[in-house]
């Protein structure tokens, strides 16, 4: 490992999350609130509103403090955590845009410059000067999300780059635009929603004209995403659409992020055609919150999209460059690492060495016995050498797992390390236990991801047992069976059962 890793028991993926969450969903409102601002700044001069010019002047206060003081924070706690948690991957994306970074930075300094004149020079300058400075502000926040766009859309999709090596390839990658185009939106509807809430809270009540057109800002491009995003995800290599959709909550974030987006539709809808009479601050309120659960299950679903990988087909999730696997997988991880006090797995320091390497190349994702996507109790509940076998085909498994970055001794130590520090999960010989504990993790019955119900469709359960004994003839990287008779039978039988036409649909 190039790199010392920065160990979190609990998980440090919950710590990016968090901050990613709140600073992405802060700085996309940053961009379509400025924008709104100043649009409506050029209304109340035209209108000579001086009602809306004193609600604007206030409202920007607010918008100043949430987006420069928050937002910033945020900002750097991004650098800072990603830094500590994949150093390596942050690395590979400095070096290859840092004239992009470069750029960015010289628009962040003039939107933070741009933003603290506008607020301060209210009255001091000229309307149609202010509101070029709101201009200046939104255009150079607007042209950070598109140089941080393109590194985040090169992530997922870095396309060309990985034959050519060219910044140009790796900056205009091919889900750069509908990403884009997507994440525009969402600063819309952001504006929108924080217009609308704000509005909520106003102490001499909503003006229903303001209220109409916070309304507008969320609904029409509400009503454009679905679309756009189709768009998105038809520019996705089907490979990695279908490894993100056998992570086991993808489909509850693709359907967070679906149901908030049809929440706030509704919400959005009684509004409108309530005419005042419906509680508005609560509405917004909920509508608010639903923007966030909605966004941060979407950006998470795009973060799962990548597996099981950092940078698709540069670095695996681990931080293990793909380059460096065949070195790693011949001559062992800890032989490798100069940040491993053990350099060798051996009978005395099986332990120590399979914590070692738990830290190096799965604690990035997973927890020892945590909330977190823990891997001690669903090994514990297996036998020994079933459970190294899974530490080291992890790349066979379900979920967009990295191939493991050892050897098979070291497999066989981290799967001991991890059987012996977790409690076992409750463990039963019915045949939907014993599928899930042997067979889910890297099959679905009738599901797209490695179906095994036409298998054993029109088979009987002695058949069913015949192939449970002989798996490896089937494929060499299918395991011996390694549980007991008892479980073998109650699989056969439950196998058989779900294959039957009349009963398929459970997976």
């Amino acid at each position: 490992m190039t790199y010392p890793v920065w160990y979190v028991p609990f998980g440090s993926a919950w710590i990016i999350a968090v901050i990613a969450t709140v600073h992405v969903f802060i700085s996309h409102f940053a961009i379509g609130g400025g924008l709104m601002l100043v649009l409506l700044e050029a209304t109340a001069s035209r209108h000579d509103d001086e009602a809306l010019k004193g609600w604007l002047k206030r409202r920007s206060r607010f918008f100043l403090l949430l987006t420069l003081v928050l937002g910033a924070l945020t900002g750097v706690g991004i650098w800072f955590t990603i830094s500590l948690i994949s150093p390596a991957a942050t690395s590979t994306l400095i070096r290859l845009f840092v004239w992009v970074w470069a750029i960015e930075w010289v628009f962040f300094l003039a939107e933070t410059m741009a933003i603290l004149v506008y607020y301060y020079t209210w009255d001091r300058l000229d309307p149609f000067a202010h509101r070029i400075v709101g201009w200046i502000y939104f255009g150079s926040a607007y042209l950070s999300l598109v140089a941080i766009n393109g590194i985040l859309a090169f992530q997922l999709t870095p396309g060309r780059w990985l034959a050519s090596g060219s910044l140009w390839d790796a900056f205009f990658n091919p889900t750069n635009l509908p990403s884009l185009v997507a994440r525009t939106l969402v600063c819309f509807i952001l504006a929108g929603l924080f217009t609308l809430f704000g509005l909520a809270f106003t102490k001499t009540g909503p003006r229903p004209d303001l209220v109409r057109r916070s309304l507008l800002w969320v609904g029409i491009p509400l009503a454009s995403l679905p679309l756009v995003l189709f768009w998105y995800f038809k520019a996705i290599p089907p490979e990695q659409r279908l490894i993100a959709a056998a992570v086991p909550y993808f489909n509850h974030l693709a359907l967070t992020a679906l149901f908030a987006m049809a929440a706030i539709a509704l919400l959005a809808a009684a509004v409108w055609f309530s005419r005042g009479k419906v509680a508005l601050r609560q509405f917004a309120a909920i509508m608010l919150l639903l923007g966030l659960f909605g966004f941060g299950s979407a950006e998470w679903l795009r973060e799962d999209l990548r597996l099981p990988y950092l940078i698709v087909g540069n670095t695996y999730a681990n931080g293990v460059a793909v380059s460096a696997l065949p070195e790693l997988r011949s001559q062992g991880l800890l032989a490798t690492s100069q940040w491993s006090s053990v350099k060798a797995v051996t009978r005395q320091n099986e332990a120590q060495a399979g914590k070692e390497i738990f830290v190096m190349a799965c604690s990035q994702c997973h927890t020892v016995r945590s909330r977190l996507i823990p891997l001690g109790p669903r090994l514990a509940s297996l036998d020994e050498g079933f459970a190294s076998w899974l530490a080291y085909r992890t790349d066979l498994m379900r979920g967009g797992m990295p191939p493991f970055p050892g050897t098979a001794a070291e497999a066989e130590a981290v799967a001991h390390y991890l059987r012996v520090a977790a409690l076992p999960e409750a463990i039963s010989s019915d045949g939907a236990s014993v599928f899930r504990r042997r067979c889910g993790v890297c099959h679905t019955m009738s599901g797209s991801f490695r179906p095994l119900a036409r298998v054993f469709e029109g088979e009987k359960a002695e058949d069913a047992v015949s192939v449970l004994n002989d798996l490896q003839s089937f494929s060499s990287d299918m395991p011996k069976w390694t549980g007991s008779e008892t479980e073998k039978s109650a699989l056969a039988q439950w196998l058989v059962a779900q294959s039957n036409p009349a009963k398929k649909g459970a997976s």
